[in-house]
């Protein structure tokens, strides 16, 4: 009897995977991995959409319980005091006023009201990172210190007028109130020459759901005894309907301002527009603009980026910070609002242009007998989606 070598009698020899056996394994598994990354993918963009509604709705959710406790008015977008002599400078955004109720009370009682957001404690305090501010897609603010997605609705207004800290005392961003037209918003700090159409119906609160306060003396009285201080909108007194006026937005945009005019950390209590709200913007060339001609005009606007309806969600998604203050999101052809009614929901890019607008205004259906002025038309319920 023969054995082998290895002691085993007729032991055969043991064979791997050829070459081609082996590709074809790996090629299975490469088109495997191809056909599951997307749904993982997928899966994990609907995980991060479902955080951002939540965030955007608990936002809403706080803004409407402070409104609860102000006589029903909505906070302003951003607060300018005013100090001995009549300066104003930038005190702080709605982010601040609502940190009650975003469970953040230790916050609120560190920040110094008499000082702008960027002076003294308050610079560090408004870069404390707070995750329910910002969008999980949004990769500048998202675990970033002071960063910021979510925007407040200020309606039509200048975004080419603007805060300038260049002027002033100290430093601290201080302007004279009769520089001062709009920062942001249409509060009418003083008429526009030649003056918008719109400006005549903004005291009734048509036009915007946000605007800014500057109160001149602070002596006076708080907020809610002097409403001519804030001309935010009153909750139960939208004459659109609340669930047809869109609260907040998202902006990926949103944070550090251009050329880091505050120093270069961004600060969810920036009171500006280009931080803390979104417009449909106008300029101050513009001479009475209604929603007569305003379809035609938003393809005409004066400012750097000529594209013609750049304001509508996701136009600019790839702007830099602090230069774009319209909606923008990283979601896939969609962008998340909130809605005056406390609802949150996503919307298409795609939105008709007429559409948007008659969401962003409270109140401009509202019928005037006023030579040139033509109210926005009553839009139909399924036309939003």
């Amino acid at each position: 009897m023969k054995f082998s070598s290895d002691g085993f009698r007729g032991a055969s020899r043991r064979g791997g995977f050829t070459l081609v056996e082996l590709l074809v394994v790996i090629a299975i598994i490469s088109v495997l991995t191809a056909m599951i990354l997307p749904a993982v993918q997928s899966a994990r963009e609907a995980g991060r959409r479902t955080q951002c509604l939540n965030n955007i709705r608990n936002i809403t959710i706080a803004t409407m319980a402070w409104a609860d406790t102000h006589r029903g008015r909505l906070p302003p977008s951003g607060t300018y005091p005013g100090v001995a002599t009549y300066d104003v400078y930038a005190g702080h955004s709605w982010v601040v006023d609502i940190l009650p109720n975003l469970d953040q009370v230790s916050l609120y009682e560190r920040w110094n009201f008499n000082m702008p957001f960027h002076g003294g404690g308050n610079s560090g305090t408004g870069q404390v990172n707070l995750p329910v501010l910002t969008c999980p897609s949004d990769s500048t603010a998202s675990g970033s210190d002071g960063g910021l997605t979510y925007v407040a609705n200020m309606g039509i207004g200048d975004i080419q007028v603007d805060f300038n800290p260049a002027r002033g005392t100290a430093g601290l961003g201080h302007i004279p109130v009769s520089e001062c037209s709009e920062v942001g918003g249409t509060i009418i700090w003083q008429q526009t020459i030649p003056p918008y159409g719109h400006q005549l119906h903004h005291i009734q609160g048509d036009l915007n759901v946000f605007v800014p306060k500057m109160q001149l003396d602070l002596t006076l009285a708080p907020l809610d005894m002097r409403p001519e201080h804030c001309r935010s909108a009153l909750v139960g007194q939208i004459f659109d309907g609340a669930s047809n006026t869109l609260m907040f937005s998202e902006n990926v945009n949103a944070g550090v301002q251009p050329g880091n005019r505050y120093g270069p950390q961004q600060s969810w209590a920036d009171p500006s527009v280009r931080s803390c709200g979104f417009v449909v913007p106008i300029h101050s060339s513009a001479a009475l603009v209604t929603y007569g001609n305003l379809s035609a005009f938003l393809a005409h606007i004066d400012l750097p980026v000529q594209t013609g309806n750049f304001c509508l969600p996701n136009r600019l998604k790839n702007a830099m910070d602090g230069t774009a203050p319209f909606p923008n999101s990283r979601h896939p052809q969609l962008c998340t609002f909130s809605f005056c009614d406390g609802s949150a929901r996503v919307l298409n890019e795609s939105i008709d242009a007429a559409v948007y607008v008659q969401l962003v205004t409270p109140g401009a259906t509202r019928a005037y007998a006023l030579q040139g002025y033509a109210a926005e038309p009553v839009h139909s319920q399924n036309t939003v989606d």
